[in-house]
């Protein structure tokens, strides 16, 4: 005797099931009052929609209730949905746990962010504000009352090259936002980094390497010439980690630099290569590192070596861009063709493996980095 095949029920009711059928309809059975049904739609809101109007001329099972019939059919979907063990009221308990009825100002919010960010370098502070001030100006209610829709409109009005800048800035806010019991959700977390095309870092070649220092020897006494030995060859960040730096802080016995400050903040030591432990000793230790008035002088050696100095608009004209952060850049590239180590480059750098890996490897050949060290 052939056995009836069971049907894999995909929704149920009191008194009713649906299963799909092999012809992808919607096959609705079961037996309301006494009376056996069994009807086919063509989608499955169809088929509940059929389900719950049956349901409601049953005259059994009835419950007094001060529910509209719109609302018992919600409320039956609901607990569908539910997971095993669950009931509705624990979903309605856990969204009125997450319902925050706090106003703060988004303004407000943000200066307070801010504050936690005083401490950093004044470029990452001053970038946060800038960012933060974007989204202030977009969104001028509550923190609480930007929701997924509006964070999306706002990042599609911010400019396309400092996207990523604006969503780093603004997933930051509300993850400290969450951490302060200010919010609940992070609107932002569902929007993705747009990936960019991998772009070389520009970097010096050995000659204008060369030509810097050279201009930097000669030009005020020589004011400037630790600042570029050390920019050129121990990598350091020529703003955040330069401007702090003293001569305490560099043991030439020892041909290291300790990094206290800096925009990581994670203190480090830098070793020194040989060539620039020459450079040093050839410099006045009774003059700061970063000396008064480094921006003109700054500007005018770059001039002499052939670069812009951001000064003077008639003499830039004619010379070669400065790129920002091409001392970091150019030591950093040839100090990993030196090592071929990626991540004693990266503890040596203040970066991540990761950062090294997708910025500075193969922009210069081994021959290069020789004549490099050996400047």
């Amino acid at each position: 005797m052939k056995q009836r095949k069971k049907h894999v029920q995909i929704y149920s009711t009191h008194n009713l099931f649906i299963y799909q059928t092999k012809h992808s309809t919607y096959a609705v059975e079961g037996a309301v009052n006494g009376k056996r049904i069994r009807q086919r739609y063509s989608t499955l809101e169809e088929a509940k929609g059929k389900c719950h109007s049956l349901e409601e001329g049953a005259t059994y099972n009835v419950i007094r209730t001060s529910l509209t019939a719109q609302q018992v059919k919600d409320a039956e979907i609901a607990s569908h949905k539910l997971p095993d063990g669950c009931s509705l009221m624990d979903a309605v308990e856990l969204l009125m746990q997450s319902h925050s009825t706090r106003m703060d100002s988004i303004r407000d919010v943000i200066d307070r962010h801010l504050k936690t960010k005083e401490a950093k370098s004044i470029e990452t502070y001053r970038q946060a504000k800038r960012l933060l001030g974007g989204l202030s100006d977009y969104h001028t209610g509550t923190i609480q009352s930007l929701g997924k829709e509006e964070a999306v409109k706002f990042m599609q009005s911010v400019p396309s090259g400092s996207f990523n800048h604006y969503l780093r800035a603004c997933k930051g806010l509300y993850i400290w936002a969450i951490r302060e019991g200010l919010v609940r959700a992070n609107p932002f977390v569902h929007i993705s980094p747009v990936e960019r095309k991998h772009r070389d870092v520009g970097l010096l070649s050995c000659v204008e390497a060369k030509e810097l220092l050279g201009a930097s020897e000669s030009l005020y006494g020589g004011d400037l010439l630790a600042y570029t030995s050390i920019c050129l060859f121990a990598g350091l960040r020529p703003d955040s980690e330069m401007k702090k730096l003293s001569w305490d802080a560099v043991n030439l016995d020892d041909a290291e630099i300790r990094v206290t400050i800096g925009k990581t903040k994670t203190p480090r030591c830098v070793e020194m290569p040989e060539n620039l432990v020459k450079w040093l000793l050839k410099c006045d230790q009774s003059k700061p590192i970063y000396p008064i008035n480094y921006r003109r002088k700054w500007a005018d050696i770059r001039n002499l070596a052939g670069f812009t100095g951001g000064v003077d608009k008639e003499i830039d004209k004619k010379l070669k861009p400065w790129v920002k952060d091409y001392t970091r850049h150019t030591a950093i590239s040839y100090r990993v063709r030196q090592t071929r180590d990626i991540h004693s480059t990266a503890t040596w750098a203040g970066n991540s493996p990761a950062m090294i890996r997708t910025h500075y490897l193969g922009l210069v050949s081994s021959s290069d980095a020789t004549e490099f060290w050996n400047i």
